[in-house]
């Protein structure tokens, strides 16, 4: 692959991973439309990494936070420990983090096969315009990070978990699953991008088992898609943050209902 295709594929991927439009499914869409057979599961997994940083940039406060929580435990004095917001934000995102690990576990294959299926990704993309829209009949949240429990964890897990199937939009899915739960914008979303971290560290840590083996040609292409997506992704995620605090997450659902009927007459059957 060429450093010029790496760098259109990464900045596919950097806008596309915060507008809930589905990164993966446009990868499909992009990469057979360039006709470029790339190392898809691994260069996906760098461009993903890219994406990360941007993420781990702009939440650095929660960040730290949430990793110095831990050390609450060692208290002898003060508040009781469960009334630390972090800490508990901490299990919650842990237990949101199971469903997409099982799910990646146990389907992998067949998940590897969607990539594979430019009309599924059409498909999913008009699914996940239909999720998209119904956030509009959605009244505002009241409830924000000291009212997160078990089961917003478990759920907003479970919908990052579909999001693997390429099409369906990862932030597109769990920001929707939060404000089904009633969290309140900012922090559905917030919740949705803290989620992401250790799933995306997850899937670039296994993934780097392949790197060996990769041809410095491949190499390079992966560096400069890494790049364009962290930039990229990092204008997209804000832009993304002042949508949902306006309450217009559902202006996206044309956008996929578009593009997944062009790709299901475009695609070959």
């Amino acid at each position: 692959m060429s450093p010029l295709v790496a760098m259109l594929l990464g900045i596919v991927q950097g806008l596309t991973e915060f507008l809930p439009i589905s990164s993966s499914g446009h990868l499909v869409l992009a990469q057979h439309l360039l006709n470029v057979n790339p190392p898809t599961i691994i260069f996906e997994i760098f461009l993903h990494f890219g994406t990360l940083l941007a993420i781990l940039l702009v939440f650095r406060a929660d960040i730290l936070q949430i990793l110095k929580s831990p050390a609450g435990l060692l208290r002898t004095s003060g508040k009781p420990k469960r009334e630390d917001p972090f800490l508990r934000l901490l299990g919650l995102l842990l237990l949101g983090t199971i469903p997409i690990a099982v799910v990646g576990v146990i389907f992998k294959d067949r998940i590897e096969n969607f990539f594979e299926a430019p009309r599924v990704v059409a498909g999913m993309l008009i699914v996940t315009g239909i999720v998209l829209a119904s956030t509009n009949k959605i009244r505002m949240g009241r409830r924000g990070v000291k009212k997160l429990n078990i089961k917003d964890g478990i759920g907003i897990g479970l919908a990052q978990a579909i999001a693997l199937i390429p099409g369906i939009s990862r932030s597109g899915m769990t920001i929707a699953a939060g404000l089904f739960r009633g969290l309140t914008r900012s922090v559905a979303a917030r919740f949705s991008f803290l989620l992401a971290i250790p799933a995306i560290l997850g899937a670039t840590i296994v993934g780097l088992r392949d790197v060996p083996s990769l041809s410095i040609g491949n190499a390079r292409a992966l560096a400069v898609g890494t790049l364009t997506a962290f930039i990229s992704g990092l204008i997209a995620l804000k832009v993304l943050l002042a949508v949902v605090q306006r309450g217009r997450l559902g202006v996206f659902a044309y956008y996929c209902w578009a593009l997944g009927l062009i790709a299901l007459i475009c695609s070959p059957r």
